[in-house]
């Protein structure tokens, strides 16, 4: 009697075995998507949607004109098409894009929001002094068309320490760019039918700043 016993345990042991295998080939599957995602990507602008993939936490301001997550994927998307039809290779990031990137440009896409309405307006992040000369040319751009207020420049540690900073190594600019106040009804009513042309703008910033050729400056 003692034979039939043994004879079932060797499915038994062969089941054991094919799972654990399943698991290391799973392990070892992991193991190489994670060292894939620490080898730094290369491009000439990356262009982040802030907030863009969340559904909890800092998931960006909202207003009865709209959410700032769903303008800011509008203005990256823009600004991502015309370069990239351009020529210029671009990182379109989310969010918690995680995975480093080596560019000449990099760019941070977002709106302001104020519990007290109307008191922030257009402004510029940025994570060192070497990325004045940018913060310059990009301020001298969107003035003239921008007819609301302006923060000074890294008025919050959000902006002077913006978390994406840590993944892009630019060798032109790290910058978050604050487009306007959302919750701001005058701002936010002049803002939202100009998306698409705030991500044409963008563009053409970007490729100014690279040297790329092919993107027409848009008229407001």
């Amino acid at each position: 009697m003692g034979t039939p016993k043994e004879e079932e345990k060797k499915p038994e042991q062969s089941n054991t075995v094919a799972f654990l295998l399943i698991i290391i080939m799973i392990g070892l599957f992991l193991l190489l998507i994670g060292e894939y995602d620490k080898q730094p990507e290369d491009a000439n602008v990356y262009i982040q949607a802030g907030h863009e993939g969340r559904v909890f936490g800092k998931t960006g301001s909202v207003s009865q004109y709209g959410r700032e997550m769903d303008w800011n994927v509008t203005v990256a998307n823009e600004a991502t098409r015309v370069l990239r039809n351009a020529g210029v290779s671009v990182i379109r990031a989310a969010a918690d894009h995680k995975r480093k990137s080596n560019v000449q440009l990099a760019i941070s896409i977002h709106f302001d929001g104020s519990k007290r309405v109307c008191r922030a307006g257009a402004s510029v992040g940025f994570s060192r002094s070497s990325n004045r000369s940018a913060v310059r040319a990009w301020k001298r751009l969107y003035s003239p068309i921008f007819p609301f207020r302006w923060m000074r420049d890294n008025f919050s540690k959000n902006l002077s320490r913006y978390y994406n900073y840590y993944y892009t190594n630019a060798s032109d600019a790290e910058l978050v760019l604050e487009l306007g106040e959302i919750s701001c009804p005058e701002q936010a009513r002049w803002l939202k039918p100009r998306l698409r042309k705030l991500g044409r703008l963008v563009a053409y910033f970007a490729a100014q700043r690279i040297g790329a050729s092919g993107v027409a400056k848009p008229r407001f």
